[in-house]
């Protein structure tokens, strides 16, 4: 989802409440906070050589203590607003930063109005070879690797 699309979910529903939920349908606790909102450029070269750039408007989020706390549209469409000085374009990806485990970076993927709640719905990011000609990777598909995977759990002989 871009910021387009995002704001325009957002002023489309004033006075509802956010929600957050990840695709795999665990939500964010109503209480969090979005304690900052960035634009994140990333500039890199693929293993091809090919030299390339993206830009996403990320906000982080933050959950604390405050249980009574809940962020609403018209508030986060205020904080978005103050964000202008960064010169974000309106098509820039739109990505949620949240605190699990470790600190991790969703894709905003949908948005569903339902009940008063203005929901959200993230996924997680996917890596990709972006030179598969250059690499020999034309039409292997990817493999995901969890901690629960035992190859990703040790290193084998090589003393990592």
């Amino acid at each position: 989802m871009n910021l387009d699309q995002f704001t325009t979910a957002l002023s489309n529903q004033p006075d509802h409440e956010l929600c957050i939920q990840f695709d795999s349908g665990i939500v964010l606790p109503p209480h969090f906070h979005v304690t900052e909102i960035g634009k994140v450029t990333k500039d890199f070269v693929d293993c091809g050589g090919t030299r390339r750039s993206t830009t996403s408007c990320v906000l982080q989020t933050f959950i604390a203590t405050d249980f009574d706390h809940r962020l609403k549209t018209d508030k986060l469409s205020m904080i978005i607003e103050k964000a202008a000085v960064l010169e974000l374009d309106r098509s820039t990806p739109v990505e949620i930063e949240i605190q699990t485990d470790t600190i991790g970076t969703y894709s905003v993927t949908s948005s569903l109005v339902s009940d008063g709640k203005l929901t959200f719905t993230v996924a997680s990011k996917q890596t990709a070879c972006l030179a598969p000609d250059k690499c020999g990777l034309d039409n292997l598909p990817s493999l995901e690797v969890t901690p629960a995977d035992p190859a990703a759990a040790e290193c084998g002989d090589t003393g990592c």
